[in-house]
Parts: structure tokens; sequence; C-alpha cells
């Protein structure tokens, strides 16, 4: 009866803590939207040591072309001015990218991409380019043996020779040649700021960032640098994946030293924009971030809004309830759904 009672008393302080929220958006006054992230399709070319959704084979419920711009119509009306067409697979490998790219760009909104890379030749260089894409490679190396197994696949690239200037001198590295094709079509077009790098922390990789750093500044390629969530393969690979705190603060310092502490200060003070925006599942279901459920329902069976008011709702009781330890980000950002995982699974947080 006492434990009843303990758990009437919880759910009744916590109503009231998100009084203020439930009446703004009874008032009309919506949570500000300026982006939706819309996965595209589960199948994918690579088994990533560190991916967190399991991608592989397409599922079979997920939504349909038509499905997917009704959301992004709703999307649109909420406020949203950016769609991030990403995981939980590859999305080139969506038969329908550029029809969906097409159509989001008709409703007056900016594509952000992420994708391995693995598909993209010089046509599809061009089609991004032309469209605008905003495109993040991942790039997680440029040894191809720690991209290979950073990716799970033997050769996953083909790796070409790419020279540039770089001051008054000029330098020769060898990029995967989807990056190479990328960065080709983005030149010929005479435009910047399209093409972009991500890479993500592990010990795998760890070694060969600051290469990767470096080039990016020679490059003036915006670098998006991430620490694994710790769920699906990343935990299966958990001790190829994990640094430890003074891992950390070591590759933070050799960064440090080429992108600047600016960088990091800006990194760190600005959260994953998913966290704060409308996240759709190929399924339709939707979650709280890319890699964190929501438990809140369908798009197939209530409106996007509805659902995100949901999810706003839980996501607020459920962070309340993450721990988070003294170091948490010292150096790299985190999120929730790191520390969600974490907690989950009883890791601590050294990033």
């Amino acid at each position: 009866m006492n434990d009843c009672k303990g758990e009437w008393i919880v759910r009744l302080l916590e109503t009231l803590r998100d009084m203020p929220y439930r009446v703004r958006f009874l008032l009309g006054k919506r949570p500000r939207v300026r982006m939706l992230y819309l996965e595209v399709t589960h199948r994918c070319n690579a088994r990533c040591i560190s991916c967190y959704t399991g991608a592989g084979r397409e599922k079979d419920d997920v939504l349909t072309p038509d499905e997917k711009k009704s959301v992004v119509r709703q999307a649109k009306q909420m406020g949203a001015r950016t769609v991030s067409l990403s995981g939980s697979g590859e999305p080139l490998l969506y038969p329908h990218i550029f029809e969906l790219v097409d159509f989001i760009r008709l409703q007056d909104m900016q594509v952000v991409m992420f994708t391995n890379g693995t598909t993209i030749d010089r046509a599809c260089a061009d089609r991004l380019i032309a469209r605008n894409v905003i495109t993040y490679f991942k790039l997680f190396s440029l040894d191809p043996d720690t991209f290979d197994r950073m990716m799970g696949k033997t050769n996953a690239y083909e790796w070409v020779s790419h020279t540039y200037s770089c001051g008054d001198a000029s330098k020769t590295v060898c990029l995967p040649s989807g990056l190479k094709h990328l960065l080709d079509a983005q030149g010929a077009a005479g435009v910047a700021g399209l093409v972009r790098a991500e890479s993500l922390i592990t010990k795998l990789n760890r070694r060969t960032l600051p290469d990767v750093a470096q080039l990016c500044k020679d490059l003036n390629l915006v670098l998006h640098l991430e620490t694994p969530v710790c769920a699906g393969r990343a935990i299966e690979n958990y001790a190829d994946i994990a640094l430890d705190s003074a891992e950390y603060e070591s590759l933070y310092h050799e960064l440090v030293a080429i992108l600047g502490e600016e960088y990091f200060r800006e990194l760190r003070a600005h959260p994953c924009p998913v966290e704060r925006n409308p996240a759709v599942w190929t399924n339709g279901d939707i979650a709280l971030c890319s890699s964190r459920p929501a438990h809140v329902g369908n798009v197939r069976q209530a409106s996007l809004e509805s659902l995100f008011h949901k999810a706003q709702m839980r996501k607020r009781q459920e962070d309340r309830r993450l721990p988070r330890s003294d170091g948490e980000g010292r150096h790299f950002r985190t999120c929730p759904a790191r520390q969600y995982y974490r907690m989950r699974h009883g890791i601590r947080g050294d990033d």
C-alpha cells in the first residue's frame, strides 16, 4: 500500500512539474521545431562495429514514400525548415531517395544526409550537390585498414589520390573515392559548405583521428565528432570501442592543437538538434532521438505534432532520472541518449 502511495505521489509531482508545458501546448504555444529527423531505410551494406541500430536488411513495416512525404509536410507546418535523411541504415540505398530529396526541396526545405559514401560515384555526387544537399561523409580514418575494421567490411572503399592547395604548398592524400567525387562536384559547382565530415571516436581509430582533423582543417570541411552510443553492435564490440578518461583527455589535447579550443567549446555548447525536434523511425514510430525510443505512438495512427508533444513530455520525465557523472562531457559532447544507454548497461561516462 505504501509503495502504491509513493508511486502515486511521484506521478503527481511529475504532472505538476510538467503543468506549465502542458498549459502552453493547450494554449497553442507549441515547442519551436526547426528540423525533422526522418529515417528512410534500415538497409545497409556495412556492418560498422559501432552501429547502435543493427542495420542490415530492410524492415517489413517501413513507411511508404507517400507516408514519408506526409510526415515532411506535417513537419513543415510545425515550423521545420531542415530535414535530416539519415539512419538507421544507409540512406543512399533507399530506392526513392532522390524522389524524396526533390520533394523536400520543393517544400523549400534544406536536406541533410549522413552517409557512408560507399555508393557515391560522380553522377551521384553531382545530383547531391545540384540539390544543395548538405552531405556528411563518415570519415572514420584515412587509413584503409582501420576504415575496414570500423566498417566491418573488407575493401569497403576504393581509395584514390586527391591533391589540394594548402597555403603556398600542395598536399596529396588518399581518400575514399566517394569523398573525392563529392569534393570534385562541389568544386565544379563553385559552392562551398555542402560536403562535410563525420567521425566517431573509438579505440580502433583513435590514433588516426588527428590526421582526419588536419585534413578537414586544410580543406575547410566541417568536422562533426561524436562519441559512441552504447547500444546494438556498439555493446557487442565494446572492448574495441570504449576509451577510458585518460585516452579521451589525451586525444582531446591532440585535437585542440589542430582544431582549436573554440571548436570544442562550440561542440559542447550546442546539444544535438535531434533531441529537441521530431524524430521518426523507419516504421513511423516517434522516438526521442535517432537511438532512443519514446513509446508514444506511430505517425500512421496520429499526427506528428501530437506525437511530438507526447515525446517531449516523456523526454522531460526520463531525463530527470538520468544520472550524470562529474566527468561526463568534459572534453567531447555528450547527450541524454548516451547517458540513457550507459545507465542501462552500467557504463561510466569518460568523455
